[in-house]
């Protein structure tokens, strides 16, 4: 172990420490503790201390050491002043800039100036309050361990970095390229790959970018559907239109359950007629486990396929009551007219349909790929799961949460090195902050 070298101090050094004339810079390089001994020893008791020319006039030299001090102290004050005016607000609405270019300028003007003001004394004439000028310093100087940009120990609850990569695997898996993100984020959840709120997820999804990998663009509008409260409570039955590369008009016919979503039979012809509607009526009773107690309620809209003799004879013999959408009742089909927007733009449009082979093989896919994946209305559980009576378990659910955030804490708060980049794309597109001297 290298000594340090012992320093010593010429006397009118320590004079003028003692009277607070000392130099600024002087005073930084001086040990706390050796400035203290200074300031605590009255040299005017010394052997010879009337021959000092610093103690002679050491009624002058605090006058002059006051009177720049106080010019140090006006500069300051003015040069906040002329930052506030360049800023074009007043000092009352310091505190609501929006602006992350202005609120960089203030910061930096507040550590310039930290040595000559106390940067307490800065803050109370910007009428910034501390915990708001750290935040905007901390956006001003991101942190790469976190696509929050945040200290992983000075912020424990975000989480892991074993987590955010967990978040973009996932979101970054082709087998998840035509799902909606809410339904990749609470695959994570169920599947026990990660304890976190689904919104949470979401967010860092945004901050990562990946967001617009699983967004379909889409109109919103207020919709209105029949309120099942348990699987095979109502049917919904509508069709809709494919065209193929090769210029073929097709047809797709789904029926779908009301209360968990789930694709219950499907039929991909050139033509549409009553026949195949009963086709699929007759195929969703043939699943089923039991003859329904109460009448199965069929939602349809007023198209010649859903209406005619055909059908009629087959509703007769089954414990089915079929209802006009907007004639029988009030609201509209949307229920079943989203799930045939899900299934063009997130499957069928994505790909080329040469013919009526492919578009059958591209709907039994898309199909059996849209009841596997978990479902935001249904809070996470898939359409087949939700079809064969699971229900979400919200009491485990908030207790894995508890769980996760508890082990969450400890894990960033143990963090070895909390500054490194979470992956090697962070450490590629940011730059390290840089450090701040302090005083």
């Amino acid at each position: 172990m290298q000594n340090q070298v012992r320093r010593t101090y010429h006397t009118d050094v320590k004079i003028a420490a003692a009277i607070g004339c000392l130099p600024l810079n002087l005073r930084k390089a001086i040990p706390k503790s050796t400035l203290h001994g200074f300031r605590s020893r009255d040299h005017s008791s010394c052997v010879g201390a009337e021959y000092s020319q610093v103690l002679a006039h050491s009624a002058l030299l605090r006058e002059i050491a006051s009177c720049k001090a106080a010019l140090a102290v006006a500069s300051a004050v003015i040069r906040v002043v002329h930052l506030v005016r360049s800023l074009s607000v007043t000092f009352d609405s310091v505190s609501r800039i929006k602006s992350p270019e202005l609120r960089s300028k203030v910061v930096a003007l507040v550590r310039r100036l930290s040595g000559t003001l106390s940067r307490d004394r800065i803050l109370s004439i910007l009428g910034l309050s501390r915990s708001r000028f750290f935040s905007w310093a901390r956006r001003n100087a991101d942190c790469r361990s976190s696509p929050l940009s945040l200290c992983r120990r000075s912020y424990p609850n975000q989480l892991t970095s074993k987590e955010v990569r967990t978040i973009k695997t996932a979101f970054s898996d082709p087998a998840f390229a035509h799902w909606p993100r809410s339904s990749i984020a609470w695959s994570l959840v169920h599947s026990g790959r990660l304890s976190a709120n689904v919104a949470t997820i979401l967010h860092y999804v945004k901050r990562l970018g990946l967001d617009g990998m699983h967004g379909v663009k889409k109109k919103s509008r207020k919709r209105g559907s029949v309120a099942a409260q348990r699987p095979n409570q109502a049917w919904h039955l509508d069709v809709t239109v494919v065209t193929t590369t090769n210029n073929l008009k097709a047809y797709v016919q789904i029926l779908i359950d009301s209360f968990s979503r789930r694709i219950i039979a499907w039929k991909a012809s050139t033509e549409i007629s009553g026949l195949h509607s009963v086709d699929l009526l007759r195929s969703a009773f043939s699943q089923l486990a039991e003859a329904p107690q109460k009448s199965v309620s069929l939602i349809v809209d007023g198209g010649s396929e859903n209406n005619n003799r055909h059908v009629e004879a087959y509703l007769a013999s089954v414990p089915v009551k079929k209802l006009i959408a907007r004639i029988d009742v009030s609201f509209s089909n949307s229920m079943i007219e989203a799930v045939n927007k899900i299934l063009k733009y997130r499957y069928l449009f994505r790909k080329p349909i040469p013919d009526l082979e492919h578009l059958h093989d591209t709907v039994a896919s898309a199909v059996m790929d849209y009841n596997a994946r978990p479902h935001y209305a249904l809070r996470g559980l898939t359409p087949d799961a939700a079809c064969q009576g699971k229900v979400f378990d919200e009491a485990e659910y908030r207790q894995r949460l508890q769980l996760a955030r508890k082990q969450r804490l400890l894990t960033n708060q143990s963090e070895p090195h909390p500054c490194l980049p979470w992956d090697d794309t962070a450490a590629e597109h940011h730059e390290p902050p840089a450090m701040e001297k302090t005083s």
